[in-house]
C-alpha cells in the first residue's frame, strides 16, 4: 500500500494481533489489517496509538456501513425455510421472484447502509441499469457488502455467473450459502483488492459506492484499480451524502473527479441519478 519504511516485526505482529482480536474486525482481511496497521505504526505512533487509528480507518471504511450486526445462522436458516415453501410454486425460485424469499431478502439487505439506501428503488434500479448494457452472462461485484442478496431484482439468465469480492471472511461465507440456497451460480471470495488488483474476467463488474472507501485507505488506489479490473463494462456509484444524511455537496465533488478520470481514459460513460447515489455505466472499450 505504501513505501514508508517497515516497524519492527514484533511490533507489527502484536499491534496485528491485538487488531484483530476485536469481534468487530476479526474476520477482515488478514493483508489488509496488516497493511493499515504497518502504516499507522510508520507514523511513529506507539502501539496503542496504531492499533486504534487502524480500527477507525477499517470503521471508517467499511464497517460503518453496517447498521446493524447480522447474525448470518439464523438469517440462513430462515432464507432456507421460505425457499423451501417457494418450491411448491412452479419456476418461483429460479427466478427469485417469490414474494417471502424477496421479504426476507429486503430485511436482510437492510442491515448494509448502501443496500438498504436503495431499497425505496429496488425494483425498478436494476431493469432501468440493465437495460443500458448488453446481454449479461457473468458479473463481478467488488467491496460487495450485501449487494448480492440483490440478485433475485437483476434480469440476468438463470445461469448467469456471479463473483463477489469483500474484506470480510464471515460476511463472505454467508453470501456463498446465500448463493447455494438460491440456486444460483456464484461464488464469493475474501480478498483485498487494495493488494490484488487482479481480478476474475467478467462482463460487468459493480463498484457500488466502493471508490471513495479505497480511496480513504490509500489515494489513487481506486483509478488504479479500475484499470485493471477484467471487464468492458463497470457500474460505478458515488453516494449523494453521508450516512448522516448531509451533502455537504459531495454529488458536485465526486461527478467532477470522476467524470475527469474517465475522460483521461479514454472511456465513454453514462449516468443515473437516484436519491441515494450516481450511478455511472462506463464503457472501457
Amino acid at each position: 500500500m505504501n513505501s514508508a519504511p517497515q516497524p519492527p516485526a514484533d511490533q507489527l505482529e502484536r499491534a496485528l494481533a491485538a487488531l484483530l482480536a476485536a469481534r468487530k474486525y476479526r474476520s477482515v482481511h488478514p493483508g489488509l489489517a496488516r497493511a493499515i496497521v504497518s502504516t499507522e505504526l510508520a507514523k511513529g505512533r506507539s502501539l496503542k496509538e496504531a492499533v486504534k487509528a487502524a480500527k477507525n480507518q477499517l470503521h471508517q471504511s467499511a464497517a460503518v456501513y453496517m447498521r446493524r450486526n447480522l447474525k448470518y445462522d439464523d438469517a440462513l436458516s430462515q432464507l432456507q425455510t421460505a425457499v423451501s415453501a417457494a418450491k411448491n410454486e412452479p419456476d418461483s425460485l429460479a427466478h427469485g421472484d417469490n414474494a417471502a424469499v424477496r421479504e426476507h431478502l429486503r430485511r436482510l439487505m437492510s442491515a448494509h447502509a448502501s443496500t438498504f439506501e436503495r431499497l425505496p428503488q429496488l425494483d425498478t434500479f436494476y431493469g432501468q441499469l440493465f437495460k443500458q448494457l448488453p446481454p449479461v452472462q457473468s458479473v463481478l461485484d467488488i467491496a460487495c457488502g450485501l449487494h448480492p442478496l440483490a440478485r433475485p431484482w437483476m434480469p440476468l439468465p438463470p445461469d448467469a455467473s456471479y463473483q463477489a469480492i469483500d474484506i470480510f471472511a464471515d460476511q463472505v461465507d454467508f453470501l456463498n450459502s446465500f448463493f447455494s440456497i438460491m440456486g444460483y451460480a456464484g461464488a464469493a471470495v475474501q480478498r483485498n483488492a487494495l493488494e490484488d488488483m487482479s481480478t476474475p474476467a467478467a462482463d460487468i463488474a459493480f463498484l457500488l459506492k466502493t471508490l471513495p472507501c479505497l480511496e480513504q485507505i490509500e489515494t489513487g488506489a481506486g483509478e488504479r484499480l479500475l484499470h485493471q479490473i477484467d471487464a468492458p463494462i463497470l457500474i460505478v456509484s458515488f453516494p449523494n451524502h453521508t450516512l448522516a444524511g448531509r451533502k455537504q455537496g459531495m454529488a458536485q465533488h465526486y461527478a467532477a473527479s470522476f467524470e475527469s478520470l474517465i475522460s483521461n481514459a479514454g472511456w465513454q460513460a453514462q449516468s443515473l441519478t437516484y436519491p441515494s447515489e450516481q450511478v455511472y455505466i462506463v464503457h472501457k472499450d
